[in-house]
């Protein structure tokens, strides 16, 4: 069983040595150049690892773009994706692999991540497997990036959307498109086998963010994916989330507010209040 990782790069240098070792197991990894300006060819070259090789854009073209190339470039069986920023733990190939070959009837797997500073290890995240297309925006998510494989024909067919204004949201996009063509989702191990770097960026980030997925959903309720009524308790979740963002990050106002925001529950106002005295969760 050939696996294909495709990481894509723009102006991840200092992180991507970390990300391309963790993966070299693989068939084949595949560092897509989306014109960054740290010289993204030239490091990878200069590694001199034979199973690793470097898909050059000429310009900028953004994150579903550069996987999209990676994944037509690739000629494994499965393509895995990662971010330049993440990585992935020992053993991971070789579990997946053995996966694989007891599982042939797959086309779509994941695994759990770490949440990873960089030098410290913190929680595992599951999300909540989803049963229905709703759930994709009802729940926490299940599937990241970082920790998901897809068959290569699969993959091929359904690249990822390269629409700029809603970048950061194409994976989401693409599963709810996969789950649209009958494909479904296999938590292939409970094993967090992704390190998951986290970013706490700041609020601004996270605006514009919510305000992209707002516009996903209003998508998905033209393609009669979802129906307009769900979006409702979509946006006290997407507050909910977004609040759980900035409490981790330390805006506790903006947590609380979040919070508040995100429907009356106890556990919703137990959370606003630690917020309100600034302690952590």
């Amino acid at each position: 069983m050939k696996i294909s990782v495709v990481i894509p790069c723009y102006g991840a240098e200092p992180t991507l040595h970390d990300a391309v070792r963790s993966a070299l197991d693989a068939y084949e990894v595949l560092v897509v150049d989306d014109a960054s300006p740290g010289g993204c060819a030239e490091l990878v070259a200069s590694w001199g690892w034979p199973n690793v090789r470097v898909i050059p854009h000429r310009e900028n073209l953004g994150l579903g773009a550069a996987r999209n190339s990676g994944s037509a470039a690739a000629t494994g069986d499965w393509i895995a994706f990662l971010d330049a920023d993440d990585a992935f733990e020992d053993g991971w190939h070789r579990a997946l692999t053995t996966f694989l070959h007891q599982s042939p009837e797959s086309t779509w797997i994941y695994h759990p991540v770490r949440e990873w500073t960089g030098t410290q290890l913190k929680a595992v995240r599951y999300g909540d497997h989803p049963t229905q297309h709703s759930d994709w925006i009802l729940l926490r998510p299940a599937v990241a990036p970082s920790a998901c494989a897809l068959r290569a024909d699969v993959a091929k067919a359904q690249p990822f959307d390269t629409n700029r204004r809603l970048q950061g949201t194409e994976d989401l996009e693409l599963w709810m498109r996969l789950w649209a063509e009958g494909h479904r989702p296999v938590r292939w191990t409970d094993e967090a086998f992704t390190r998951y770097r986290i970013s706490h960026g700041m609020s601004a980030e996270l605006e514009s963010h919510t305000t992209k997925i707002r516009l996903r959903w209003t998508q998905f309720v033209e393609r009669g994916w979802i129906s307009e009524g769900v979006l409702v308790r979509a946006e006290l979740e997407l507050q909910r989330q977004k609040a759980r963002s900035h409490h981790k990050a330390g805006r506790f106002k903006e947590a609380q507010r979040a919070y508040l925001a995100a429907g009356p529950s106890a556990k919703n106002w137990i959370l606003a209040a630690a917020a309100a005295v600034r302690l952590r969760i």
